[in-house]
C-alpha cells in the first residue's frame, strides 16, 4: 500500500479543491484513507455527483470511518455522504477553500466573503464612513473566529474538519471552487 508523501497529498488537495473526482480517485487508490478522511470525503461526494462507479463505495467507506473517528466536522461530512444522491442538502453550498478557512481560524482577524467564498484579512475589507464603523455590505462578510487555544485540532485533516464544522454551524457547506 502506498503512503502519503508530499506530492500525493498535493494532488489530493488539488482534486478536492476543484471537485475533480477522477483525479481524486486516482490518488486515493492504494493509499490509507484515515490520514485524509476530510479530503477523501470531498472526493467521494464529487464522485457520487459525477456518477463514477467507485463513488458509492468510497462514500460508504469514508462515512463509516468518519462516524467512528468523530472529530469536529466528521459528522457533518458523514451525514452528507449518507444522503441519497440528488438530495437537497440543508446547508447552502458556498465555493470556499476549507484550508483557507482553517488557516484563518489559526489566528488573526479574517472574514469570509459570502458572495465569492474568499477568505480575507479584516483589514482588507473596505469600511464605509458610517459612525459605527461597519464594513461595507456588512451582510456579505462573515467573521471567522479563532480556534480556542485550549485544545486546537492537530493536523491538516483535523483543522479542515474544524473549519467544516464551523461553516455548517453558519448554515453553509463547502463546494468546489472553479475559475
Amino acid at each position: 500500500m502506498a503512503e502519503w508523501d508530499g506530492e500525493a497529498l498535493a494532488r489530493l488537495r488539488s482534486a478536492a479543491h476543484r471537485g475533480d473526482a477522477d483525479a481524486g480517485l486516482d490518488v486515493l487508490r492504494e493509499r490509507p484513507l484515515e490520514p485524509v478522511l476530510q479530503y477523501a470525503g470531498d472526493v467521494a461526494l464529487a464522485a457520487v455527483a459525477q456518477e463514477r462507479p467507485e463513488g458509492a463505495r468510497l462514500a460508504e467507506e469514508c462515512r463509516a470511518l468518519l462516524s467512528e473517528r468523530a472529530l469536529p466536522g466528521d459528522m457533518v461530512l458523514a451525514a452528507e455522504l449518507a444522503a441519497p444522491p440528488g438530495h437537497d442538502p440543508a446547508l447552502t453550498s458556498l465555493p470556499v477553500d476549507l484550508g483557507a478557512v482553517a488557516a484563518a481560524m489559526d489566528g488573526g482577524l479574517h472574514v469570509l466573503d459570502l458572495e465569492r467564498g474568499d477568505v480575507l484579512p479584516l483589514d482588507e475589507v473596505l469600511f464605509d464612513e458610517a459612525p459605527d464603523d461597519e464594513p461595507r455590505d456588512a451582510g456579505r462578510w462573515l467573521p471567522i473566529p479563532p480556534i480556542p487555544p485550549v485544545a486546537p485540532p492537530e493536523g491538516e485533516d483535523a483543522r479542515r474538519g474544524a473549519a467544516r464544522a464551523w461553516l455548517a454551524e453558519q448554515g453553509y457547506r463547502p463546494a468546489p471552487r472553479t475559475l
